[in-house]
């Protein structure tokens, strides 16, 4: 855990670098890292060339689930963490122990916002003990191919995906040994194991959201009439006359984005936490549909839309962790096409 690899710097070498060196760590969803590395590496240039300090900072490449940092929850002192982490969906860093070790003893602040879009005033996107800061969210939606439904009602609701009559007429984000647990946690709050177990009946396969748009509106066995899909995901599918996405009406279900800063390097390192929540990269990631919480950004959402999430009420009264496995050996239990 002492060390890892790091690009860094403007001439992009290699070294190796004490863990506790890194001023930034940075993970985003898959679609999104080029537009980031790119643009951090723009703000590592300016910044040398303001300060004369070259900026320490990790950001893993491609799209692997293993990531270098995966158990950095582990390390001891406050000292051998990084200055600003940002990272996302209900991982390492919202660990009950990671928690109780750094987060509640108030070694990291939140950047606030003076205020919010729209779309973010429904739900609870601040921490009410100002330590994580939300910037982005990825929002899941429901992509419907309007052949493969046929004389099944169009689902409107996130509830409605537990209705038996769309048995094996929903595919889920997944892989071969993974099931994505975004949608499964908020079952399980709305709707208890109960839920979990209606809606597993109804799945017919799981795959990358890259393939869903691919076969969407096809005729290809594989396809299904229901896919729970993410937005950027969802706008990429090219068959727009014969699929539509759906907004559910309780609103998108969204997991965060979000950073964790040291309160002692808050002022030092101000360029980075306002290219995070700024305007200029809040674009970038907003044209791509992940909404940001900036208030000066559209974030292009369908009208009176709103979003959906856990909230940090629930995520701090229980182990996120433990839950996340929970509801997936809950839905691989109650799963009849379960290929694990």
């Amino acid at each position: 855990m002492n060390l890892i690899r790091k690009e860094t710097s403007v001439e992009k070498t290699e070294d190796e670098v004490m863990l506790k060196e890194l001023n930034f760590l940075g993970y985003t969803y898959c679609p999104m890292k080029q537009t980031f590395r790119e643009n951090f590496e723009e703000l590592s240039i300016k910044y040398y060339e303001e300060t004369g300090d070259k900026l320490k900072y990790y950001m893993p490449s491609g799209c692997e689930n293993d990531n270098i940092y995966d158990d950095m929850w582990k390390v001891d002192n406050i000292d051998d963490f990084p200055d600003i982490v940002v990272s996302c969906g209900f991982d390492q860093f919202l660990r009950k122990e990671f928690v109780d070790k750094f987060v509640k003893k108030g070694y990291f602040k939140a950047v606030e916002f003076d205020n919010l879009r729209s779309e973010f005033c429904t739900s609870n996107f601040r921490d009410p003990e100002g330590w994580y800061t939300i910037y982005s969210v990825s929002p899941i939606v429901l992509l419907i191919d309007k052949k493969k439904l046929e004389s099944l009602p169009m689902p409107q609701k996130w509830s409605d995906l537990l209705n038996p009559i769309y048995k094996d007429n929903i595919i889920i984000g997944g892989s071969s040994d993974i099931i994505h647990e975004d949608l499964l946690l908020d079952i399980y709050k709305e709707q208890g194991e109960l839920g979990i177990e209606k809606f597993a009946r109804n799945i017919k396969s799981v795959c990358h959201a890259s393939k869903m748009a691919k076969i969407a509106g096809t005729n290809s066995i594989e396809g299904a009439a229901i896919y729970v899909i993410p937005w950027f995901f969802a706008k990429a599918c090219p068959r727009t006359e014969f699929v539509e996405i759906v907004w559910p009406e309780e609103g998108a279900i969204v997991t965060p984005m979000y950073m964790l800063a040291k309160k002692t390097k808050l002022e030092d390192l101000k360029m980075i936490t306002d290219f995070i929540t700024g305007s200029f990269y809040g674009k970038k990631s907003a044209d791509n549909y992940f909404p940001v919480l900036n208030p000066c950004i559209d974030n292009k959402v369908p009208e009176n839309s709103t979003f959906k999430w856990l909230g940090w009420d629930y995520i701090r009264e229980n182990s996120i962790e433990e839950l996340k496995i929970h509801v997936c050996e809950v839905f691989k239990k109650n799963w009849p096409n379960n290929p694990f």
